[in-house]
């Protein structure tokens, strides 16, 4: 025997009511994951690390071009370095690009869920980066001090050249 059939406004009212029933639930589920990974930015945050760093979740592209990409990352997101998710799409033919990226307690809700099991991959491309990051600084520092070497060079010279100047403008 076939169902009758429920009105539209009827069947809307009753998931309406259903969704507030439920929706404390999701609330308080969602808090308690968010509450867990600013206990892990709040580990890493004494480490002074402001080194960026992805890892991708999943990714695709078609033979147009077009593409799309989901990474767990630690970056600069609003005021403040912390673990965040990020999305991306386009196309590289049209040279056409989207990407959006939040703070992990402000992604949509399905993301957060996936990126989880990748946080392990992202300590180790932070570890990676930060390594990388580290090598690159102190042969910068080097270049730096023989820049610095550079101009006290020519600051000398131009000293000892207004030097013997004055001492020749007082000999006249």
């Amino acid at each position: 025997m076939p169902q009758p059939k429920v009105p539209p406004s009827e069947r809307i009212n009753s998931s309406f009511k259903h969704l507030a029933s439920i929706s404390p639930e999701l609330h308080s589920a969602a808090k308690e994951l968010s509450k867990t990974i600013d206990e892990l930015n709040a580990e890493l945050e004494p480490l002074w690390l402001r080194v960026p760093a992805w890892h991708t979740i999943a990714r695709g592209e078609d033979q147009n071009g077009n593409y799309w990409n989901r990474a767990i990352g630690y970056a600069w997101v609003g005021n403040a370095w912390t673990i965040a998710l990020r999305t991306g799409s386009g196309n590289e033919h049209a040279d056409v690009h989207d990407e959006e990226v939040w703070a992990f307690s402000k992604a949509p809700r399905w993301l957060i869920i996936e990126s989880i099991a990748k946080l392990p991959d992202l300590f180790d491309t932070l570890a990676e980066r930060v390594k990388d990051t580290t090598q690159k600084l102190k042969a910068r520092n080097e270049q730096a001090k023989e820049l610095v070497a550079a101009v006290r060079a020519a600051a000398a010279e131009i000293s000892a050249m207004k030097a013997s100047t004055e001492e020749a403008e007082k000999a006249l």
